[in-house]
């Protein structure tokens, strides 16, 4: 590729920025995307390693938007995926409960269920969250303290880094079930498992990991370097530069899928509200992929378990098998142990702290069941919604806009969302920017 003028040019080969390519080619526009690491996929990459494959953690499609549908479909076989329903639980005080833990306090311990039914409130508020609301308030509020003090508070609190109260309700949608309090009395009385949540049922590829879906995404994008990390990025000459000392145009508009406080600190011309970006915050998280053998059966049946409790470092453990046969030898299993922390974590540290929690959980009955191991890093893991998140990410969204940057992905647009909601971003993110302009 010898051009360096592009009518769109795209930072981030992820999901979102590949499609936001994919889409301006096909409404005529030239576009060329640009990523950091050796390959593209930013969170939907796959390892080989050892017979085994991993992902960078657990990464599930859900897919219902018309659009999505459409281009998984176009750039993927039928074959590619196994159509899954969820099987995910809860381990607490020794017990495992199922997912939503709220609708499901009949498995849980007795003295449990009778706490968290003695702390519910008599009546939830009789107005929605706003996203403003004080997370820690809206869980006393709606589910009670014993709800809030056995999972709600400990397990957000594990996965953000920060304390309940630090956070808002901004994120919540459909991320959190907000069952009625008739709902939860309801399943503290039986044992029954109601299937709830945007993520009751999702595909997963029958082979090579979640790089599938980026596999078929690539293949429709002529114009991609990698290894090429951004460095700057000059409206006023409309060029962007990279470490590898490369200078490329856009003429029509820049797309940015890099987490957003890294932008804002990259554009020139500098202006005060780009100093916001500091105001943002998110956390690491180290994904801790595992190879073993002898799994215990009665915990790795599970596709993923929760872990609220404080003994152990991570906040969830999945199981690939349970989405796709073919990431593990027969008679192993592959895992992912992702553990939250802030950017001073250790990689040795959380390796140690991850085979510590699989001996502890009862999953492995010693480390010498492990074959292999491999962390992947998350520099930029969850974004921390507090009070500073909508205003500061609408401050600096309308200072890029105005400059011709269109920001869009989970980082980019400095969001909770899923891996469907990055392809759908990255293509009508290429239309406003393209003015939904015909091919």
């Amino acid at each position: 590729m010898t051009e360096t003028e592009f009518d769109i040019v795209v930072i981030g080969g992820g999901p979102a920025g590949l499609c936001a390519a994919i889409e301006a080619e096909r409404l005529g526009a030239s576009a060329l995307v640009l990523e950091a690491a050796e390959a593209p996929g930013g969170l939907t990459r796959s390892f080989k390693q050892d017979g085994y494959t991993f992902d960078c953690s657990g990464h599930l499609l859900h897919l219902a938007d018309p659009d999505a549908v459409e281009l998984v479909e176009r750039t993927t076989k039928p074959s590619d995926w196994n159509r899954i329903e969820r099987d995910s639980v809860i381990y607490i005080d020794g017990a495992v409960v199922p997912y939503p833990f709220q609708l499901h306090l009949a498995h849980a311990p007795d003295r449990i269920r009778e706490e968290c039914l003695a702390l519910l409130p008599d009546e939830a508020p009789a107005r929605a969250a706003s996203p403003d609301d004080n997370f820690g308030d809206w869980i006393e509020a709606n589910l009670g303290a014993g709800i809030g003090r056995r999972f709600m508070v400990p397990y957000n609190e594990k996965l953000s880094t920060v304390p309940v109260g630090e956070l808002t309700c901004e994120w919540l949608g459909r991320f959190v079930p907000q069952p009625s309090i008739e709902e939860i009395r309801a399943g503290a009385e039986r044992r029954r498992i109601v299937q709830t949540g945007y993520n009751r049922s999702f595909l997963y590829p029958s082979h090579g990991g979640i790089a599938t879906l980026t596999a078929g995404l690539t293949a429709l994008v002529p114009n991609l370097l990698t290894e090429h990390r951004v460095t700057s990025v000059d409206t006023s000459a409309r060029t962007v530069s990279t470490d590898r000392g490369a200078e490329f145009g856009y003429r029509e508009a820049l797309i940015s899928t890099m987490p957003l406080p890294q932008l804002a600190a990259i554009v020139s011309p500098a202006e005060d509200a780009f100093d916001r970006r500091r105001d943002l915050r998110a956390n690491v998280v180290t994904c801790v992929n595992v190879g073993v053998r002898d799994a215990n059966p009665e915990l790795s049946r599970h596709q993923w378990i929760y872990l609220p409790e404080r003994e152990y470092a991570a906040y969830r453990v999945g199981f690939y098998k349970r989405f796709a046969d073919s990431m593990a030898p027969p008679g192993r299993e592959g895992l992912y142990v992702e553990i939250a922390h802030g950017p001073d974590g250790n990689e040795a540290e959380m390796v140690d702290a991850a085979l510590a929690d699989l001996v502890r959980l009862g999953v492995i009955e010693s480390r010498d069941a492990v074959e292999t191991v491999l962390p992947v890093r998350i520099e930029c893991a969850y974004v921390i919604h507090d009070a500073n998140t909508g205003p500061v990410r609408a401050l600096l969204r309308d200072a890029l806009l105005r400059r011709g940057i269109h920001i869009t992905g989970r980082y980019g647009n400095w969001e909770s969302s899923a891996m469907e909601d990055a392809i759908v971003g990255g293509l009508r993110t290429a239309r406003a920017a393209l003015g939904e302009r015909s091919a």
